[in-house]
């Protein structure tokens, strides 16, 4: 085997194999060089390369997402690497574990007019776990400050507490020469894991604050399936006092639960709602998508208790009284015995999870009177899920339809609500689809997510098992949704942002079988072709034109058709 002649990139590769990286995203350029011909060379990697940076690093978010550990990403000097923040952002505030090595010019030439040069030390600082300007090594000193560097950053992305990390390494040329004289890692520093358990004077506070509540409330943010904490939150939901409230991307599935959270406060008669305010929350997990359950729950005044590992002081509900830094199963854990040891008969919870089925049953009725719109699309879209698939679902409006319709169990759910953006919706998906080919994966998109990241096609990987369902409704529907956008007179030129493109010729650029629909009927007869094998092994693109339909009105008659109950 052959590696970079550098000793930096030996020393490099070693410690991302022994942090346990596998898969690695490489955009092409001079500067890293070194990088791409050692990861390239190493049969131990799985190396993709992807030009278009922005892309390359939402590959790896989905890559990392799926596979549960460290993706490596990395890119030449200058621009390139600013290109990653998006990416590094969502991941930070999802806590997904990505390596970020940037390849830079000596540091004697920033700011000196040299080529593709500018300040990328500690670029990111504001949105990493961890960062380090690694040296060139020319003594043993520099290379045991360099391993001791490389070993804190490295670990740092994987540990109890998961997300990004940067490594930027300065390169002198020559860039491209190659030795089978590879050296490893000496000075490896191990970073031992720790489990973090309740003290006796927080189970104290925890029990004050739990016994002292008969209406509680459970809300759980972005989440994947964990068998145990589901059980845990089952338990406490079959106790009656506690209300239990999932969304699609908390990845939590029972009867029990409150999966439709708007729909089901939707229900609520406004002189009733009191009755549904919780004097106590308990919040795990990451972002919640309902604005609706937010401005609820912040109305309520309600003190809040959080677990988790990241974020102990996030406040989504603006009265956190007690956060504890520990896996949400031990604090729910912990909770379930107390609700054991110290029984409730309130029915705040059963109330809850009646007013969910009402709202499930007035949905189906209402839906079925609704026509052609983004709305009657989603009823279908969510009806024919494969079982077992990997739905991935972009931001802004159509998160927000998928959440109004009754989960799957079978079905993981996904999207990137870190930072809710739309830029890297099916370049995240592309990503996770190939670290499972075993698995089958649907994106369903809206418009400008899917031309806002068109470069997502523009990859050798492209994976036979992703289809992608396209909703074009000829703009950002979300600014027709929401309240402010149409009293403006920029409201569809800049907030909607019309359009009348179609996706035909790009998935004719990229070789992706194309399919069209402007009816239920055209869905019904492309749906086989459609879910059926690929036979170029490339995703297929349905593309369902609803661009002639007022569908944020249809969206309005929907709410305002449902029966109030209390």
């Amino acid at each position: 085997m052959i590696s970079s002649a550098k000793l930096e990139v030996q020393l490099l590769v070693d410690g991302c194999k022994k942090a346990g990286v596998t898969h690695v995203v490489i955009s092409p350029g001079s500067r890293n060089a070194p990088l791409s011909i050692a990861f390239d060379e190493d049969a131990y990697f799985r190396v993709f390369v992807v030009p278009d940076e922005r892309v390359a690093a939402f590959y790896a978010l989905g890559m990392a997402q799926k596979l549960g550990k460290p993706v490596v990403i990395t890119c030449t000097s200058g621009s390139a690497p600013l290109n990653y923040y998006p990416a590094v952002a969502e991941a930070f505030y999802q806590g997904i574990p990505l390596i970020v090595i940037s390849a830079d010019r000596p540091l004697e030439w920033v700011d000196q007019g040299d080529g593709q040069t500018i300040r990328q030390e500690r670029v990111f600082d504001r949105m990493v776990l961890k960062s380090a300007q690694l040296n060139e090594i020319y003594s043993n000193s520099q290379r045991w400050h360099f391993e001791r560097n490389l070993s804190e950053v490295l670990q740092s992305c994987n540990g109890s507490v998961k997300g990004p990390v940067h490594l930027n390494i300065p390169f002198s040329e020559p860039l491209y020469e190659t030795t089978e004289q590879i050296e490893i890692i000496e000075n490896w520093i191990e970073l031992g894991d720790v489990e973090t358990i309740l003290s006796k004077k927080s189970k104290a506070r925890l029990k004050g604050l739990w016994s002292a509540s008969e209406k509680r409330l459970i809300i759980v943010g972005q989440h994947q399936k964990d068998a145990d904490l589901q059980q845990v939150l089952e338990k406490l939901a079959m106790d009656g006092s506690a209300a239990v409230l999932v969304e699609h991307t908390s990845n939590m599935y029972s009867p029990y639960f409150v999966s439709a959270i708007d729909r089901t406060l939707n229900i609520i008669r406004e002189s009733e709602i009191r009755n549904f305010y919780p004097d106590c929350i308990v919040t795990i997990g990451g972002a919640v998508v309902s604005k609706k359950i937010k401005a609820f729950l912040r109305q309520s005044q309600a003190p809040v208790i959080r677990f988790g590992m990241d974020f102990p002081f996030m406040d989504t509900y603006k009265h956190l009284c007690f956060s504890a830094v520990v896996p949400a199963l031990e604090g729910l854990a912990h909770l379930a015995e107390l609700t054991e040891e110290i029984p409730h008969k309130s029915r705040f919870g059963f109330n809850w999870k009646k007013m969910d089925q009402y709202g499930s049953d007035e949905h189906k009725r209402i839906c079925s009177d609704q026509p052609w719109s983004d709305l009657r699309v989603m009823e279908f879209v969510m009806d024919v899920i494969p079982d077992q698939c990997n739905l991935h679902i972009s931001n802004s409006s159509l998160i927000r339809y998928a959440l109004l319709f009754d989960p799957v169990k079978t079905v993981n759910y996904w999207c990137n609500r870190g930072a809710s953006g739309i830029d890297g919706s099916s370049s995240t998906a592309v990503g996770s689809a190939i670290a499972s080919p075993d698995e089958f994966h649907l994106l369903v998109t809206g418009d400008l997510s899917f031309f806002y990241d068109s470069n997502a096609w523009w990859s050798k990987h492209l994976p036979g098992n992703l289809r992608i369902i396209l909703v074009n409704n000829g703009g950002g529907d979300i600014f027709n949704i929401i309240s402010g956008p149409k009293s403006t007179n920029q409201w569809k030129k800049i907030f909607v942002a019309e359009q009348e493109l179609t996706a035909e010729f790009v998935s004719k650029l990229y070789g992706m079988e194309y399919f069209y629909a402007a009816s239920l009927e055209d869905l019904d007869v492309h749906l086989d072709a459609f879910f059926g094998d690929s036979v170029n092994g490339k995703p297929k693109l349905l593309e369902i034109n609803t661009m002639s339909q007022n569908n944020s009105a249809i969206l309005e008659t929907y709410f305002k058709s449902f029966t109030k109950r209390g």
